[in-house]
């Protein structure tokens, strides 16, 4: 809702239905800068928005980029390494996570893993060495994330190890990190 101008100039004798002489009123050059100030602030507004909406593509298409790495290179590695876990007696769980959640802000992709049976229950960072791959959006680039504690014990690391750039996202990569992590946890 706009509000009325208000003035606070007492009025002079002359009536208020009166308009302004043409001596009284400023010359359109110094008004001009009004337009100007105007005009500046509308571009500074126009530039801003065309730089979120590119921001906003650059991280919908890393986000996409992403998954279809994820699909076509990491899920295969991880299922593969789940069924020779699972053939030699140990198992896996391969959690993909859309992001927006409470733990996982990003897009993630984790397999958990055991050396020997099933994992029974919600898999845990202490109990099960583990693989996790997450978008990093703000820095275009995947945050990994490995655990290598089995049963409490094992090379006694777990959190973020590091950052992959897409191009190195490969199932060889993945299966190579899998199988450090695992030969870490059997110690």
């Amino acid at each position: 809702m706009r509000s009325k101008p208000r003035s606070s100039l007492a009025s002079s004798s002359a009536s208020s239905s009166t308009p302004a002489s043409s001596e009284n009123i400023p010359s359109d050059e110094l008004l001009i800068g009004f337009d100007e100030i105007l005009a500046e602030v509308a571009e500074r507004d126009h530039q801003e928005a065309e730089r979120s909406e590119e921001e906003r593509e650059e991280r919908e298409a890393f986000l996409t980029a992403f998954k279809e790495a994820c699909q076509s290179q990491a899920q295969p590695a991880m299922e593969i390494v789940v069924e020779r876990l699972t053939a030699h007696g140990g198992g896996g769980v391969i959690e993909e996570h859309p992001g927006g959640e409470a733990r996982f802000r990003h897009p993630s992709l984790i397999l958990w893993m055991s050396l020997e049976g099933e994992i029974v229950g919600d898999p845990r960072s202490d109990r099960e060495p583990y693989l996790q791959l997450e978008a990093n959006v703000a820095s275009r680039d995947i945050e990994i994330s490995e655990g290598d504690m089995w049963r409490g014990a094992g090379g006694k690391r777990s959190g973020p190890l590091g950052h992959w750039q897409l191009s190195e996202l490969t199932q060889e990569r993945v299966i190579q990190e899998l199988l450090a992590i695992a030969r870490r946890s059997a110690v």
